[in-house]
């Protein structure tokens, strides 16, 4: 399953960053697409809790940035 993020709210350090933080490094893969990237998720039964929480992360990052 693929999930779109615009370059626009974060760029591809960061993308990569949160899968590390998120222990999905070498498990997710990014590809350019247009104005963005798409994060590429693996199938399975669990996919959907993997992109809740992976674009969880990146809005606690966003956040924690924010109030410092």
């Amino acid at each position: 399953m693929d999930l779109y993020i615009s370059a626009a709210e974060y760029d591809y350090h960061t993308l990569l960053k949160v899968a590390e933080m998120a222990g999905l490094a070498g498990v997710i893969s990014f590809h350019e697409a247009g104005d963005g990237y798409l994060v590429t998720f693996p199938q399975g039964e669990t996919v959907q809790a993997l992109i809740d929480d992976y674009k969880g992360r990146l809005c606690n990052l966003e956040e924690n940035i924010r109030m410092h």
